[in-house]
């Protein structure tokens, strides 16, 4: 993480000096220990702006292809992503989270795989039920509101954090990776107003 330690305020700098935030919910948000943060994906730089609200470093999983792009790629990289190929079973990316909660760290999820162009929820994908329930590991969900349009819409001053209470994977009833998911992604849907819950309704 020595990258994302120089790098990752220059990023957050310029995330907040765009668009300003206000943050609900923070009191549920572990200060120390392993976890995965789980939220919706409505702008690319929410990973910037949660990493800012909990003041952790976050490894996220990105798609492959985007590593293949020469600025992208060297922005994921500083703030600590690891690549995943979406569409198979990536044993390699699945051993690298459980090694990110292993080590104490936090996991970063966005389960619906690409921003959603709507603004409202779309079916998730179920990568994030086996590593919930093989790690144990407590989630925290966050909705992101407000963040809609970046750049094109970008100085904005409705843009809201709000994280919910953690749970565990094995709390939910589900044993099957979708229904888990679906059932993780509900947690998240609460946390929205009714119109950007999507499939979550």
């Amino acid at each position: 993480l020595y990258i994302w330690r120089l790098g990752f305020p220059i990023v957050r700098a310029i995330a907040l000096l765009l668009c300003p935030m206000r943050v609900v919910g923070l009191e549920h948000v572990p200060e120390r220990g392993p976890y995965i943060i789980v939220g919706n994906h409505i702008s690319w730089l929410e990973p910037e702006w949660i990493a800012w609200a909990v003041k952790r470093p976050i490894r996220y999983m990105a798609k492959e292809e985007l590593f293949e792009w020469l600025f992208v790629g060297g922005l994921l990289r500083v703030i600590a992503c690891f690549p995943v190929k979406r569409g198979t079973s990536d044993r390699r990316a699945f051993v690298t989270a459980l090694r990110v909660l292993q080590a104490k760290q936090v996991l970063g999820f966005f389960p619906e795989g690409h921003r959603s162009e709507s603004g409202a929820m779309i079916t998730a994908h179920p990568g994030i039920a086996a590593i919930a329930l093989r790690s144990g590991a407590p989630l925290v969900p966050v909705a992101t509101t407000g963040a809609k349009g970046a750049f094109g819409r970008f100085w904005r001053r409705d843009l809201t954090l709000t994280f919910g209470r953690p749970f565990y994977a094995k709390e939910l009833g589900e044993t099957e990776p979708q229904a888990v998911t679906d059932a993780i992604m509900r947690r998240v849907a609460a946390l929205l107003p009714e119109d950007m819950r999507g499939v979550y309704a």
